[in-house]
């Protein structure tokens, strides 16, 4: 991150994204500028924003993954910073590298730890070193089928293949027959090189019965770096994440003060600057081990901000601009508890089929302590060229089970048109396994989605 005078922001995302930093730079008194392709030339984000300019093309590579024309947009509208907020290119050392070359304060950590850390080979290597948990792991490095099984055989059955690069769950297998495994890292290869240009995969050890659980870091350019607690994202569609919540029900104190201390420990040794998460499995008797870090914001960092009162694009801001972060002992303490839901135009009844169309109505009801970051509205069109997320809808209580039922409410009774997950997150919500905290990312392994996303009988208000 080069550090510096931030009056201007490029914001090179879409969508909800878009309109959540847009909405921090208006009560920072921050110039934004808004980018769009074709399709979204009449999107909330475009509209709300005070600049806007166009890149043309419809799908991402034609658009929002255009180093080139978002430098260009930059110059054109004399922004002194840039965005990337999540997706797309938020997590690209070459975009961040582009931006130092170009005078540009990039809102994110320097290429240097972005590469690093984009790779999840290297980032195990670099955080071994200083004592961060590892899951036992092999790498493979053009083993012929014997060489791939033998390296199993080390790691033992079940076990995972997965990408080096990226993320998502792309080119990731659960292999747990032996002569099953030389064909899955095929597979496996395969996938990866084509959604990351990476075909690199390792094998790692299997966990049954894990949480997702990540702490929430922030590095300021003085060498200091704290946490903001953890997030619980265990409940998981194709290793994607539909609801998070923080704190997690799975934490005592010393747990928690564990996985903090290593997620700072692993900050300070890559030098960290800015937002990022560290990412951990927890396994049932309370051993943790690294998974990856995320150089970017998260989607579900309102959660965060809903349990410490916090504004994470503003800090991210002030980073930017060469401020000190306050010291650990500064910072709030964890109050209440907060669960997002990410709603989506998909079908969960046929597999979580993604729902392209028209939605003629998008309407929550005012509720105390429930927020909807959105990125469409009445009338949006949900376009086929990108993730089909509506919404992150977001309940603060004083207790998890008031934050369940308060956002269970909120979904059922809004009104949605078009196709979507929405009776899927009601019925999770209200679902008596998630209540006892009974989660893991095996959830919807156990509770069939096709039952758990048939339409709702009482919808209150909501339609569709």
């Amino acid at each position: 991150m080069s550090v510096g005078p931030v009056t201007k922001i490029l914001i090179a995302n879409r969508g909800e994204i878009a309109r959540r930093i847009q909405r921090t730079c208006r009560e920072l008194g921050v110039g934004d500028v808004a980018v769009y392709s074709e399709p979204d030339a009449d999107a909330p984000f475009v509209r709300e924003a005070a600049e806007a300019v166009a890149l043309g093309g419809a799908t991402a590579a034609e658009s929002y993954l255009r180093i080139d024309a978002l430098l260009a947009a930059a110059r054109q509208t004399g922004a002194d910073a840039l965005h990337p907020g999540y997706g797309f290119l938020a997590e690209n050392a070459e975009l961040a590298r582009r931006c130092a070359e170009a005078g540009l304060t990039f809102i994110g950590p320097p290429p240097e730890v972005i590469e690093a850390m984009g790779s999840k080979l290297e980032s195990k290597r670099r955080l071994s070193e200083v004592g961060v948990p590892q899951i036992p792991s092999v790498t493979l490095d053009g083993e012929d089928e014997s060489g791939i099984l033998a390296r199993g055989d080390d790691i033992g059955f079940p076990l995972l293949v997965k990408a080096s690069a990226g993320g998502g769950g792309k080119g990731m297998r659960v292999v747990a027959k032996r002569e099953k495994l030389a064909a899955a890292v095929g597979a496996g290869r395969r996938e990866a090189e084509r959604a990351f240009g990476d075909g690199t995969v390792y094998l790692e050890r299997y966990l049954e019965g894990v949480r997702h659980v990540e702490i929430q870091l922030f590095g300021d350019a003085h060498g200091q770096v704290v946490h903001l607690y953890e997030r619980d994202c265990s409940i998981q569609r194709r290793h994607q994440k539909i609801l998070e919540e923080a704190p997690s029900p799975a934490l005592d104190p010393a747990l928690r003060q564990a996985l903090c201390d290593a997620a700072v420990g692993a900050g300070r040794a890559i030098g960290y600057l800015g937002a990022g998460t560290v990412e951990f499995i927890l396994a049932p008797d309370g051993a943790f081990y690294f998974l990856e870090v995320n150089t970017r914001l998260q989607v579900e960092h309102p959660v965060t901000e809903c349990v410490t009162g916090l504004d994470l694009v503003r800090l991210q801001i002030e980073v930017a601009r060469g401020a000190a972060l306050p010291a650990q002992a500064d910072l709030p303490p964890l109050f209440g508890h907060a669960i997002e839901a990410r709603l989506y135009a998909e079908d969960p009844t046929k597999g979580f089929l993604p729902a392209a169309g028209p939605i003629d109505v998008f309407e929550f009801g005012p509720a105390p302590d429930v927020r909807v970051d959105s990125g469409v509205e009445s009338g949006s069109v949900v376009t086929p060229y990108y993730d089909p997320m509506l919404a992150k809808v977001i309940a603060w209580a004083p207790t998890r089970a008031e934050a369940a039922e308060q956002l269970a409410t909120a979904l059922a009774t809004a009104r949605l048109g078009g196709r979507n997950n929405r009776a899927l997150l009601v019925r999770l919500l209200r679902h008596p396994a998630f209540l006892a905290g009974e989660t893991d990312t095996h959830f919807l392994e156990r509770h069939d989605p096709k039952q758990l996303g048939r339409p709702l009988e009482d919808m209150g208000a909501g339609s569709g």
